[in-house]
């Protein structure tokens, strides 16, 4: 299906890579339910995750080539390969390859949702994500000010492209930085709230106030984009500690973690152009997949006797993202612009 993309512009394009991912997916559910966990499933996938790999470069928009990338080259391939062991979202319970003819059209259209949008399952634990009626009208408010935010911003920005001067380094790397913050989030939400509201998914929000991040692991494990950092802990991070089961296995699996995270954000980047990678943004994993391992480790060796206040302490994780980002990730985004 991929060779028959017509040329009927890009709208045309979109449409028929999302009819590939369909297929494709409804393929996956089918032939899955005749053949074994394990490696002659992922063996039947394997064709599937090739195909996504591949999707991305018949799209020239941006903001599609990076949605479609993140969402199939990455996300979807890696929720299929855990699938093929029996293990991530696509084998939740009650299980989503059901026998019954009665429920196939249900459940073929969770396994669909499940598997080709970015979203999270919400854990039958508690979740620390705000909930009840005075938290969403909250959250409606405060993804009002953050759309209100992102239009000024990229008005501001366009204003700053007009400009016969070169716009100010400093000026110009915090409106990439407003950004990438006001942009990635309303998009997952919005397909949080399709999940939820359309196909009557029990999601969790993606983003649970990034910058009231007291910590790297915080920031990363519990407030930064929960859907990727989901899959990467059950792709990554939980087989990598698995092999090592040492006490210094658990740094390994943090580092694996981070910079197979590093190169995924390498792939979505180079989808754009096909421009040779500069490795910038896996530096900038590696970076902080090292600031989480350090982290972790001193405060095992102080043992809650010494803790930094929290006002304190948000600022300087905060702070430390932005000017990593000003230093590793703005400059690949520039070739870009």
């Amino acid at each position: 299906m991929v060779d028959q993309i017509s040329d009927g512009g890009e709208f045309g394009r979109f449409v028929n890579v999302c009819l590939t991912i369909i297929t494709s997916l409804t393929y996956c559910y089918f032939i899955s339910r005749n053949i074994p966990k394990g490696f002659p499933r992922l063996t039947s996938v394997l064709p599937i995750i090739y195909i996504f790999i591949l999707l991305p470069i018949n799209l020239s928009s941006i903001l599609l080539n990076l949605a479609i990338g993140f969402s199939t080259s990455w996300l979807s391939n890696f929720k299929l390969i855990l699938f093929s062991f029996d293990a991530g979202p696509l084998s939740s319970d009650p299980p989503l390859l059901s026998s019954s003819p009665s429920s196939s059209s249900m459940t073929l259209v969770r396994f669909l949702c499940i598997a080709c949008l970015p979203i999270k399952l919400k854990q039958s634990k508690p979740s620390s994500q705000p909930s009840g009626n005075i938290h969403a009208h909250g959250l409606k408010c405060y993804y009002a000010l953050e759309g209100f935010l992102l239009g000024l911003t990229i008005y501001v920005y366009g204003y700053y492209q007009q400009c016969h001067y070169k716009p100010n380094f400093i000026i110009i790397n915090f409106l990439y930085f407003f950004v990438m913050c006001f942009s990635i989030e309303p998009s997952l939400v919005a397909c949080y709230a399709l999940a939820r509201f359309l196909f009557g998914l029990d999601v969790e929000l993606p983003f649970n106030f990034f910058f009231l991040s007291t910590s790297f692991h915080d920031f990363w494990g519990r407030r930064w984009n929960l859907v990727s950092s989901n899959i990467l802990r059950l792709m990554v991070y939980k087989p990598v500690r698995h092999i090592f089961k040492r006490s210094w296995g658990k740094y390994v699996a943090i580092l694996a973690t981070f910079f197979v995270s590093g190169l995924m954000h390498e792939l979505l980047f180079f989808y754009i152009d096909w421009q040779k990678p500069c490795w910038d943004i896996l530096g900038f994993f590696i970076l902080h997949g090292v600031c989480v391992a350090v982290e972790i480790k001193v405060k095992q060796s102080l043992k809650g006797k010494w803790q930094l206040n929290q006002f304190i302490s948000t600022q300087l994780v905060t702070g430390f993202f932005v000017c990593s980002c000003f230093g590793l990730i703005f400059p690949s985004v520039e070739r870009y612009i």
